[in-house]
């Protein structure tokens, strides 16, 4: 039976939403492989339901959104460490092809053609060059240093928090806080606006811990917002 890769994409979306893995975002910069899904090699920014299928792939807990091909990990005199696992990514493009059902033998038709590639980030990897892991330089947003008070208070919480991810969200299955690095905010303020928001979706699994075995209760609490 021929598969259909749009059904299987809607599914794993569908599926990660339901465990409560949907990432929002953003007031911080939009840098590809900074916070933005790209291509390590290429440094082109992922598109369409790509860069949702691989946010929901951060989830495991990589510092960087950088990814690449099992072949392009070889050719650059790396490899993918034994035993990871890969994410699907889809190529999307639209064929121009002639239309056998009509008497114009001119007569053309634009059929999509959607091809399956898998790719894996940067720290699945060993042995690749530097400039692949950590990309261009990020570009520094915030003027504003750290707020030391803040700082502790979120220590004194004892949450995982893991700075330099590319989007904001909390993950309940492994307990941790992604945060993009603090220099790619507006401000200090934006910053600590949104690890406390997610904070309260760390506090909350602690204090009332049975809510998280409906899956109703992460399509409420892990909705996207905007800027």
């Amino acid at each position: 039976m021929k598969r259909d890769l749009y059904a299987e994409v809607s599914a794993r979306i569908v599926a990660e939403l339901e465990a409560g893995a949907a990432p929002w975002v953003k007031p911080w910069s939009a840098t590809p492989g900074a916070n933005t899904p790209c291509n390590a090699v290429s440094n082109r920014p992922y598109s369409g339901c790509n860069v949702v299928l691989l946010w929901m792939a951060q989830a495991a807990g990589y510092r960087t959104p950088r990814f690449l091909t099992f072949k392009q990990a070889l050719e650059l005199g790396g490899n993918v460490r034994k035993g990871e696992h890969g994410t699907k990514v889809f190529f999307v493009k639209q064929l121009q092809v002639r239309d056998q059902g009509s008497d114009d033998n001119s007569s053309t038709r634009l059929v999509p053609m959607m091809r399956e590639y898998t790719v894996f980030n940067v720290e699945q990897c060993e042995n690749l060059p530097d400039r692949i892991i950590a990309g261009k330089p990020m570009r520094v947003r915030n003027p504003d240093g750290r707020d030391e008070l803040a700082d502790d208070f979120l220590h004194s919480t004892g949450a995982d928090v893991r700075e330099g991810h590319g989007e904001a969200y909390y993950v309940p299955s492994r307990d941790f806080i992604s945060m993009p690095a603090f220099a790619g905010f507006k401000g200090a303020d934006h910053f600590y606006n949104v690890v406390f928001h997610e904070l309260t979706h760390n506090a909350d699994i602690r204090i009332m811990p049975r809510r998280y075995h409906f899956p109703w209760f992460f399509l409420a609490k892990r909705c996207r917002h905007s800027a």
